[in-house]
């Protein structure tokens, strides 16, 4: 696996991105762009991914706002952070890194709210979308909506929200205890290789993110509300909800099913949060198949399109 770390500039953000086997690029494929979940890096998908985007498949893993290596402007606040905020962002920084390629984007938690905001405002980028525990609303569950509710109380609480990230920056028992909570069948997620070497992964960055960024990134999750534009979403869309993840409910995935045209879902029985490690075999399986209808339906609309374009100019 050939890994080429970098950064792309976006609303005055510096998004860090990973670049893996670009030697590998086909530019009448569309690429592939993961974009991870809140308190974790671009690492986390280092190894989570099918075996065979090891050595066989190229990709990209792109940064959320105020991760490390990612770094935020002097006058980033909580104000700025909504769903217009975040296509402005995550839009620029597609564009840099991929210039006008087309793109298929997996994102998880907040990376998946993220690539259904940008499928919302039809990203140019953007042909197909797959959202992993991905969320329409802010309300979360678990010991991540308890970081959103404490950071939503304003100033007085940051130093309480910047003290529980300091103390898991510096405990590695804490970052695994932290990690296991996500899941609903912890056995599996804790005797799963790919939870260790996912927190190993991380630790480089997650060890030195920005806890005051971070507070205002979560200051302004907790009001996010995409159900009611889900409607525009026309692209292809697979929603993959855990039946039982703490983070986000089942009624939000619910939610997303209902209110987006054509989406497949794709249910994980006795899985929370990390069906990367919960259920690894049944996710990477859905993962391949997924991306292989999402191709096929890109290459059916383009023969489709320059059929019609061919049988105009024959008419002429």
């Amino acid at each position: 696996m050939k890994v080429k770390e970098g950064c792309v500039k976006s609303d005055g953000h510096r998004l860090a991105y990973l670049a893996v086997n670009e030697h590998l690029v086909r530019h009448e494929q569309p690429s592939i762009v993961f974009i991870h979940g809140v308190l974790a890096s671009v690492n986390f998908w280092i190894d989570c991914v099918p075996p065979s985007f090891k050595e066989d498949r190229d990709w990209y893993s792109l940064s959320l706002p105020a991760h490390y290596p990612s770094i935020v402007p002097k006058d980033f606040s909580p104000e700025q952070v909504n769903e217009q905020w975040f296509f402005r962002l995550m839009n620029g920084a597609l564009k840099e890194l991929l210039g006008e390629k087309k793109a298929i984007l997996i994102g998880h938690s907040t990376g998946g709210f993220s690539a259904l905001n940008l499928a919302i405002h039809q990203a140019p980028n953007v042909i197909g979308i797959i959202s992993v525990a991905g969320f329409h609303s802010g309300h979360w569950g678990g010991v991540e909506g308890l970081l959103v509710k404490l950071a939503g109380m304003g100033k007085w609480a940051k130093s309480l929200f910047v003290s529980n990230i300091v103390l898991a920056q510096r405990s590695h028992f804490i970052q695994r205890a932290f990690a296991s909570q996500l899941a609903y069948n912890r056995s599996a997620y804790r005797l799963s290789p790919l939870s260790q070497r996912m927190i190993d992964n991380i630790k480089p960055h997650t060890s030195q993110q920005d806890p005051a960024a971070l507070f205002k990134l979560f200051n302004g999750i907790g009001p996010l509300e995409i159900a009611d534009q889900l409607h525009r979403i026309r692209i292809p869309c697979y929603i993959f909800a855990g039946l039982h993840d703490p983070v986000v409910p089942a009624e939000q995935s619910l939610v997303l099913a209902s209110r987006i045209q054509n989406a497949k879902t794709i249910v994980f029985h006795n899985v929370g949060h990390m069906p990367f490690m919960e259920d690894t075999a049944a996710y990477f399986n859905a993962l391949e198949h997924a991306l292989i209808d999402i191709v096929g339906q890109y290459h059916h609309a383009n023969k489709k399109f320059e059929q019609e374009k061919n049988n105009e100019l024959s008419t002429v």
